[in-house]
């Protein structure tokens, strides 16, 4: 089985993967934002660096996905399906096109997560966590960009997986505590399809 944490910028799809993936001692996928040549440009000027921003994370995940060697039990802090989603959001008109017609022909190559957890966060809550994690590019995020991400993902649900739960999260709510709770998101997913 292949699970997919996800959720809005900041909200702690790395950790939740992380804690969940040795929970259930599956493998491991993080995403590579790092790796991104665009992502501090985007936040710079997003009408202008939109599509090479989009298509670059596109690339960079489809990458992570075929060039793993190991199948089977995985946990991913990403659905390759969070591309649509962003790029619903940012892109517009024939860029958008262009950017679903690459997106299809390369999503037909992966195999796709069977369960998604979407960790929904107060806006509050993740405006905090971005400060706190302290990226410069993220500084700047304005709280209109965070809410329309959140709809686009509400909107877009069926891209991310074939079952998508929701797990809301609390400002006060720690690590372990949400990893337990994404834990029995997946526990009562693996016995009903049992």
């Amino acid at each position: 089985m292949i699970i997919a944490v996800e959720g809005s910028i900041g909200s702690g799809k790395s950790t939740t993967a992380s804690l969940l993936a040795r929970e259930l001692s599956y493998g491991v996928l993080l995403e590579q934002t790092e790796r991104h040549p665009f992502l501090a440009d985007f936040y710079a000027d997003p009408e202008r660096n939109a599509l090479q921003t989009e298509l670059a994370f596109l690339v960079i995940h489809y990458h992570q996905l075929v060039s793993r060697r190991e199948t089977g039990q995985l946990v991913m802090d990403f659905s390759p399906g969070k591309d649509l989603v962003f790029g619903r959001l940012n892109l517009h008109d024939g860029d958008l096109r262009l950017f679903e017609q690459v997106s299809q022909n390369l999503y037909k190559r992966i195999r796709m997560p069977d369960l998604a957890i979407f960790l929904d966060l107060p806006l509050r809550t993740l405006q905090h966590r971005i400060r706190q994690r302290g990226r410069p590019y993220e500084q700047r995020i304005p709280d209109s960009y965070l809410e329309r991400l959140r709809e686009s993902y509400l909107a877009n649900f069926g891209l991310l997986a074939a079952a998508v739960e929701v797990l809301s999260v609390g400002a006060d709510d720690s690590a372990d505590v949400v990893a337990d709770r994404a834990l029995a998101l997946v526990t009562r997913h693996l016995k009903s399809r049992s």
